[in-house]
């Protein structure tokens, strides 16, 4: 006697052409929303550059973008916020490759706090966030895109610079953040305690 087998579960993405959209949204959305906050100081423009993303996304060919959604996502967003800047007359301040290191200001309310309690109280993100405005725009600009998982080959794609500038911006940005009495403490604190694990 033969059994009727039991329903597949179809594949939503073939069910629905615009499926690999939604997955993008879910996996882009929030980085896209801090790097175009970070561009614009403005939450609202922040949010018209993404959602202006994510619209061209629906008008693109799934395999043309087979592998580049994330640069291609973070390209049209910094050129959306570039146009809301140009409209503010502040885009010639956001565009210049400023070379220099930046001078990072030491107090940031975060006196009488032990690496420890930073932690266990989630203030380091935000307190790395603070010290990242304080960099010049194009170092602040890269080190947003590399915390958000992107190589220096998808960020040059992204901002129009070489990759070799990009790996220089990204290093001294990285460089007067380590500068910092409180970086220099927690890097520290980290490299401590995995000496410790490892001698126990």
């Amino acid at each position: 006697m033969s059994t009727a087998s039991e329903p597949s579960h179809p594949d939503p993405s073939s069910s629905d052409p615009l499926y690999w959209v939604l997955e993008a949204v879910e996996a882009y959305e929030l980085p896209l929303l801090r790097y175009a906050r970070r561009l614009l100081n403005d939450l609202d423009l922040a949010n018209d550059a993404v959602q202006h993303a994510f619209v061209k996304l629906c008008e693109q060919s799934q395999d043309h973008l087979q592998g580049r959604v994330a640069p291609w996502l973070f390209r049209v967003c910094r050129n959306k916020a570039i146009d809301h800047l140009r409209r503010a007359g502040r885009e010639q301040t956001f565009l210049q490759d400023d070379g220099e290191t930046a001078a990072i200001p030491t107090p940031l309310d975060t006196r009488e706090e032990s690496p420890a309690t930073l932690a266990e109280r989630h203030d380091l993100t935000e307190f790395v966030s603070q010290l990242l405005d304080h960099l010049p725009p194009a170092q602040r600009e890269t080190l947003d895109l590399w915390c958000s998982g992107l190589s220096a080959r998808q960020t040059a794609e992204v901002t129009g610079r070489s990759e070799a500038n990009v790996r220089v911006l990204t290093h001294r940005g990285l460089t007067t953040l380590r500068t910092h009495p409180r970086i220099r403490e927690l890097l520290h604190d980290a490299s401590t305690e995995h000496t410790t694990r490892l001698s126990s």
